[in-house]
């Protein structure tokens, strides 16, 4: 009977010691695609985790963490284009028409080129030319003569206004065709001078004298 005491203890410390758990640091982290990865050296954005290991045994998963554990940040988004300059590079400004037919050709140059969801728009005179949204060349027909004014503008997909160029100002000066002035009121020829007296007549000699 006593001998069983010594085995039953020996048994148990033998059950304890294979029970017993290991705390293993972790670093865990979570790439681009949405991978989560553990590993035991550091990695950017990885964040340590406690991983208890059974001793005698496979390693086990990582624990779950959490709810109010850190978590790694999410990936960044890709960020907005932002334009340096938007210039009208034709017509020049100050630029002069004079054909009855003129077409003014347009040119807007933008740094760096139009990113993907901006959209650019030509104004003439204020008002919006057509729907294209990402057109860098206008040809302007059958304009009025007189002034004009041209400026372009960048807006991002929900409609904000990010860069707007300078205004470039033209002439289209046709030809008109007017009436010749009048040179002056006519005066009939000979006509004598109401100033001057008339001189008397000289007599008429005799013919048979």
């Amino acid at each position: 009977m006593k001998a069983r005491f010594p085995l039953l203890a020996f048994c148990l410390l033998a059950f304890a010691v294979q029970a017993q758990e290991t705390k293993v640091q972790m670093w865990k982290w979570t790439d681009a695609n949405g991978v989560v990865h553990y590993s035991d050296i550091p990695a950017p954005g990885a964040v340590q985790v406690g991983v208890s290991v059974s001793q005698g045994q496979p390693d086990a998963a990582p624990a779950v963490q959490s709810p109010g554990a850190s978590r790694s940040p999410p990936a960044p988004t890709e960020q907005a284009v932002s334009y340096t300059s938007l210039t009208i590079v034709q017509p020049q400004n100050e630029a002069s028409y004079f054909e009855a037919n003129s077409v003014v050709d347009v040119q807007i140059d933008s740094d760096p080129s139009l990113a993907d969801g901006d959209s650019m728009f030509l104004y003439l005179d204020g008002k919006r030319i057509g729907n294209t949204s990402d057109s860098t060349n206008y040809s302007l027909q059958n304009l009025d003569r007189g002034t004009h004014t041209l400026t372009a503008a960048i807006f991002d997909s929900q409609g904000n206004q990010k860069i707007r160029s300078q205004a470039v100002t033209f002439y289209m000066k046709q030809p008109t065709i007017n009436s010749p002035a009048a040179v002056g009121p006519s005066v009939p020829p000979n006509r004598p001078d109401p100033g001057r007296p008339r001189p008397p007549p000289r007599p008429t000699p005799n013919a048979g004298g």
